[in-house]
């Protein structure tokens, strides 16, 4: 065995690291998509009663919102979490802010934590109704 490993070092490193590569990958994939919903999903979430926090600014929240959500600035998300007993799903513009708040949220033990995939943009785009207060 050491002298198969000795005559073909490259190939054993090379294998080495795909296989090091390949669970990296694996890991960071299951990362994205543990907190990460469809639209679909994320009305399954909702009818299971999650809070909805909605993350953009309050002209855009106003223009339309899903119902229900409350219009919450990203920084005040760990605080207004923290008091949770539900799951709580997070939606912005296009999933970018939200991802990373419902990240940080897990990473600090809040498991309950899920965000929209491509945000209120992709919610509209599966047809997903919005309601607007400036009707």
């Amino acid at each position: 065995m050491m002298d198969f490993i000795n005559e073909n070092l490259i190939l054993v490193s090379l294998t080495i690291f795909v296989f090091l590569l390949a669970i990296f990958n694996e890991l960071k994939i299951k990362e994205g998509n543990i907190c990460g919903l469809s639209p679909v999903q994320a009305v399954k979430l909702i009818n299971q009663n999650a809070v909805i926090f909605d993350l953009r600014n309050e002209n855009d929240f106003g223009k339309k919102h899903l119902l229900d959500s409350q219009n919450i600035a990203p920084e005040d998300v760990p605080k207004k979490a923290g008091s949770l007993n539900k799951p709580l799903l997070l939606v912005c513009d296009t999933g970018g802010a939200s991802k990373k708040s419902s990240l940080a949220l897990r990473k600090n033990n809040f498991e309950q934590a899920f965000y929209i995939k491509g945000g209120i943009i992709e919610w509209e785009r599966a047809s997903l109704p919005t309601i607007s207060e400036q009707s």
